[in-house]
């Protein structure tokens, strides 16, 4: 790629570019004043927001769809080399995407060396990986995660999902990650159909097996959600029960905040200021949400929020 390659209507990006030199070149006089004025020092600022970066989500790249229904557009990636692609013009054009987070099996590779080499030819690298109990992956899939996966009552379908957690967890070793995220669907629709402690006790001891199977240098970072699928009762539906397993499991688990995955009104900020208090924060998932979890662009719905979070 360069910076000649087309954009829009067949013209090449640095068109774009001085066409909006000027207009942001006075802007950016004006802010710098602004900063100076303040007492910072726009130098420092700018170095700052240079080195600032952000993982992309492989499953940030579908077009045209929510989780209820798909509706592809045309130019999509059909594979995750395509993925890696997408990924690479957008680090091309903002110089802040260095690497991508892949979820399993989404993306799994069909041979984890030319991924590699394909990321590598391409200036990427891989951030944290993602692990998949909250659906069923086919007809040679065992047993079904219909009813929870590390929380179920049965040995045979948590063990499934703890060697997935493990096999991911190795396929990120061989591609240069150095993190694993899980997010559960675990938890139930009614009163009774999961025991409240023990399910939260089992989901505890599963993840143990895998905080257990990290390599060195490697984190686990827990995840949070109050409601969906599990409308009644999520077995880690806030911040407060991924913090206690974040705490039982070790220093090197850590909780992921998802800005879209909390109830409205929720100080979002604070909870961000606790877990750094308990050393406890171990990163974000960008979006936004009006009602829960609508995975809105990020500051689109409450920009002064994001701004308090990094604050």
């Amino acid at each position: 790629m360069n910076e000649d390659r087309p954009h829009l209507n067949g013209r090449p990006v640095s068109a774009y570019n001085e066409a909006a030199e000027a207009s942001h070149r006075n802007r950016f006089e004006a802010l710098a004043a602004q900063i100076e004025g303040d007492g910072a020092d726009v130098e420092e600022v700018l170095e700052k927001v240079a080195s600032f970066e952000v993982a992309v989500p492989s499953w940030a790249l579908g077009t045209g769809g929510t989780r209820f229904g798909r509706f592809p557009g045309p130019g999509e990636p059909r594979d995750v080399y395509e993925k890696m692609d997408d990924v690479a013009a957008i680090h091309h054009l903002t110089r802040a995407t260095p690497r991508v987070s892949l979820h399993i099996p989404w993306d799994e590779p069909d041979d984890t060396s030319r991924l590699k080499s394909h990321a590598d030819g391409r200036d990427l690298g891989f951030d944290a990986v993602n692990s998949n109990t909250f659906q069923d992956q086919g007809p040679e899939q065992e047993h079904s995660y219909k009813f929870g996966s590390l929380a179920h009552t049965d040995a045979g379908v948590r063990r499934q999902a703890i060697e997935h957690n493990r096999h991911v967890i190795a396929l990120g070793e061989e591609l240069g990650s150095e993190a694993i995220t899980i997010w559960l669907a675990d938890g139930a629709n009614f009163p009774g159909q999961m025991h409240l402690r023990r399910g939260f006790e089992r989901t505890r001891d599963s993840l143990a097996e895998v905080y257990g199977a990290l390599p060195d240098g490697w984190r686990l970072f827990t995840e949070h959600k109050p409601y969906e699928p599990a409308f009644y009762a999520t077995v880690v539906a806030d911040w407060g029960s991924s913090l206690m397993l974040a705490q039982a499991l070790g220093e090197k688990a850590q909780c992921l905040v998802d800005l879209g995955h909390h109830l409205p009104d929720a100080n979002i900020e604070q909870i961000v200021a606790r877990l750094v208090t308990a050393g406890k924060l171990g990163g974000f998932h960008f979006n936004d949400s009006k009602y829960g979890d609508d995975d809105l662009t990020t500051g689109s719905i409450q920009p002064y929020q994001l701004f308090l979070v990094f604050n």
